[in-house]
């Protein structure tokens, strides 16, 4: 059974904070926007004229424990404030200076998976799973005040949290497991009640400007070839497709899907508007993309390419001495755990970072082996 909150330790002085934090750069999704992109198109003070300058600023262990059940994820910043999780629970620092302004803790962290988190209408939205059950897990979902920590609404559910999306005030979860049928559930994020529910389907992390991608399931996973776009706030069905798609990510301005085709694995560029391809590439073993309205950017072994968004031409492809990670699009460079590039024409420009990274506001934030930094020039 998953574990509710037993405690939120709020750092001195954390309750009080500037009215311009609200203000502050964002990195408020796990892939920077609802589309997951990757792409924060408002940085302007890291990019290749600076990236050479850039220099850790602090540091700060995240809390560990030999018994916990959950991990570290990739950082989030809003409101002046760096959220990541650790394998207690959730913390929350100050991003210009690593200051601890609070904490929430599990009760029981040996039965809390890692979360995925999310920011929205001023709450951390944390979306986990319990560990004690595989062929029974519960996902739940917690919402914190980003400003103090402390829980304003609770929702438990049957269905494990596979994938989760925020966007519109709408929180949109997906999973199943072998004793619970497949289901998309939608719930508003002020509060934690449910909007919709749609059964014997699936959806992932994404939505392009108000419109997911689902994909109809026999409720075991098993496609049953048919997609179809939903208005994330209503659940209304703007269109269908016969096809297995699970979308990867949008554009930044929510004109097309990039999609994962369930039965051949081909990336193809799908219009949001009507469900139309309008190219498709060939498979590559990492699904790892970012986007930044002119490029899309992959991982493949060892490498990354830049393809055309209009036609999915390839542009450039660059080989890395590095496992590459999840590509991080910003200031004109590109990351991807190897060297940073230009994202012009993918020639090295700085330094690797490592680890899960996000780039807002004058600043690197990472998570690398369970340590949260910040670097800046």
């Amino acid at each position: 059974m998953l574990a509710w909150f037993l405690s939120v330790t709020l750092a001195a002085g954390a309750a009080v904070s500037p009215a311009a934090a609200a203000a502050a750069p964002a990195w408020d999704h796990p892939g920077y926007d609802a589309e997951n992109s990757y792409y924060n198109p408002a940085e302007d003070v890291i990019n290749v004229g600076s990236i050479r300058r850039v220099g850790k600023k602090w540091q700060v262990r995240l809390r560990s424990s030999d018994t916990s059940c959950s991990g570290y994820s990739a950082p989030l910043l809003s409101g002046g404030r760096v959220v990541t999780s650790d394998q207690l629970g959730v913390s929350a620092y100050a991003a210009d200076t690593g200051r601890l302004l609070w904490r929430y803790d599990w009760d029981d962290p040996g039965d809390n998976g890692t979360p995925r988190l999310g920011i929205a209408d001023g709450l951390v939205i944390l979306a986990n799973n319990g560990c004690n059950s595989q062929s029974d897990p519960d996902g739940q979902l917690i919402a914190l005040d980003l400003r103090t920590g402390l829980p304003r609404w609770r929702q438990g559910m049957d269905i494990p949290v596979n994938d989760t999306a925020v966007d519109k005030g709408v929180i949109v979860v997906s999973g199943g497991s072998p004793s619970d049928e497949d289901q998309v559930m939608a719930f508003a994020a002020r509060d934690g009640r449910t909007l919709w529910t749609r059964a014997k389907h699936l959806s992932s992390g994404v939505s392009a400007n108000g419109t997911i991608l689902l994909r109809r399931t026999d409720g075991s996973e098993a496609a049953e070839g048919e997609s179809a776009a939903v208005d994330i706030v209503s659940g209304r069905v703007r269109w269908t497709h016969k096809a297995d798609w699970t979308a990867e990510a949008a554009d930044p301005d929510g004109a097309r899907f990039y999609v994962r085709d369930k039965q051949d694995e081909r990336l193809s560029a799908v219009r949001v508007a009507d469900g139309q391809p309008a190219w498709t590439a060939p498979p590559l073993p990492s699904s790892m993309i970012a986007i930044d309205g002119n490029r899309l950017y992959r991982v493949f072994d060892q490498g990354i390419e830049a393809l055309r968004v209009t036609d999915g031409k390839r542009l450039w492809s660059v080989p890395a001495a590095a496992d590459m990670a999840q590509p991080v699009r910003a200031g004109g460079l590109l990351y991807s755990a190897g060297q940073v590039r230009k994202a012009a024409d993918g020639t090295v420009a700085g330094p690797a970072y490592d680890g899960a990274v996000i780039v807002a506001g004058g600043r690197i934030h990472q998570v690398l082996d369970g340590t949260l930094s910040a670097y800046a020039p």
